[in-house]
């Protein structure tokens, strides 16, 4: 049997007799070019992509590889569905005011 559990409140959820949610993030740096100045016409987009996959490749750490893209795949009870549809950026949600009716 295969057990799972809520990555967000870390209650098992038993597959027989409830729904388990997947929620799948990818995560990917948005780069824009930095010299605007420049004729398009001029520039060697190939070499330049190559140039960045040679970066890429000969980087060691994994870090500057996850600031750039990551995948990655959560479990959610229903409960924690319900919240993460809600808010799934996490802002801080507006409390509402409650006004007597004077």
């Amino acid at each position: 049997m295969i057990h799972c559990s809520c990555d967000r409140c870390r209650r098992t959820i038993d597959p027989d007799l409830e729904l388990r949610y997947i929620v799948r993030l990818e995560i990917q740096a948005a780069m824009e070019p930095l010299n605007y100045d420049e004729p398009d016409d001029d520039r060697d987009h190939l070499l330049e992509i190559q140039e960045i996959l040679n970066e890429l490749e000969s980087e060691t750490d994994s870090v500057v590889s996850d600031s750039i893209y990551q995948r990655r795949s959560f479990d959610l009870c229903k409960e924690c569905y319900r919240k993460f549809a809600k808010n799934p950026v996490g802002r801080d949600l507006p409390t509402s005011i409650g006004y007597s009716k004077n």
